[in-house]
């Protein structure tokens, strides 16, 4: 149930988005608006105009986040995405003098744990989701096509790139040059724009769909965003290929992934295929290296194959004659 403001708040409000809609790209923009208004609504149910808001009222709400709603808890990384939307939100009113200072600077943010998602999946298992995904002309019905052929090329893109859900959504076919194999990302994270890289498959897949296949998809309901490659926003595309994927991991008897689990599962393999890390990093289009050098974190399993493999005790227990 969505919080009623008052007029003061509702004109904050929108003068905040109003402000950020023209500087940012469209992903962004929708980033801040789903971040921005619980936040808002947390002190408008507490009576707390923005004009007013303490250091102690935001410590009273970064308590707040960390209490459970509804079963669950927020993840450190969404605390953190909360308290930089209330810095943003009051970098944006001291700017425009309605406040004289910004109470979140005093803030410190939750350490973020020093891991990588576990949304990854084998070689072995990408390859067979991903020969599994080009089998879209077996579907039962010319909708059911549709929808897994729009799973397998989007699972391609972004298996090939590595780029972020929201990035291939916000996608124009001019972005796409499958003779030089580079897709150019504009206003990516940090609005900063970069180039990412096709495999020659990916290439010819992406060829196949600009020439033929968007049009059909684009026909059959996926136009709401029409100019942009894939025809609709990040929500839309995440919530439709991640259920697609959830279906087909279940019945294969593999890990889930989703749409952002392509990106950590690239970065993974490229590194155990002895790709330099750095290259990594501008595959990824990371700004800092401490991003990328996650990747070089193994696993328990993989610390259990490598004494299996190596430890001098194991290779006397293979050779004991049985």
């Amino acid at each position: 149930m969505k919080t009623e403001f008052c007029s003061e708040t509702t004109a904050i409000y929108n003068e905040f988005l109003a402000y950020y809609k023209p500087r940012t790209s469209v992903s962004a923009y929708q980033t801040i608006k789903y971040l921005s208004y619980p936040l808002i609504s947390w002190f408008e149910e507490n009576e707390i105009p923005l004009t007013a808001v303490s250091i102690q009222d935001v410590m009273n709400y970064r308590n707040s986040l960390n209490e459970p709603k509804e079963g669950k808890r927020l993840s450190t990384g969404s605390i953190c995405n909360y308290l930089k939307m209330g810095r943003k939100l009051f970098k944006f009113l001291v700017k425009f003098e309605k406040v004289e200072t910004n109470p979140f600077l005093d803030v410190k943010y939750p350490k973020m744990p020093d891991v990588i998602s576990r949304n990854i999946l084998k070689e072995p298992q990408m390859n067979r989701l991903l020969e599994i995904l080009t089998e879209f002309d077996n579907a039962q019905s010319e909708s059911e096509k549709l929808e897994k052929y729009r799973q397998h090329v989007v699972s391609v893109l972004l298996y090939s790139t590595g780029i972020r859900a929201a990035e291939a959504a916000a996608l124009l076919p001019q972005d796409i040059d499958v003779k030089r194999r580079e897709v150019v990302i504009r206003n990516g994270k940090g609005g900063k724009d970069r180039i990412a890289f096709l495999t020659g498959y990916a290439a010819d897949v992406l060829d196949y769909y600009i020439q033929y296949g968007r049009e059909v998809m684009l026909a059959r309901g996926w136009r709401k965003h029409g100019s942009r490659l894939l025809g609709n926003d990040v929500a839309t595309l995440a919530k439709a290929v991640n259920g697609g994927l959830k279906e087909i991991c279940k019945k294969v008897k593999i890990p889930v992934i989703t749409c952002h689990g392509f990106r950590h599962s690239l970065g993974t393999h490229l590194l155990r295929a002895g790709c330099d890390i750095r290259h990594i990093q501008m595959i990824l289009g990371h700004e800092k290296l401490n991003s990328t050098q996650l990747y070089t974190r193994v696993d328990r399993d993989d610390l259990k194959n490598i004494i299996d493999q190596y430890h001098p005790r194991q290779s006397l227990k293979r050779s004991r004659p049985a």
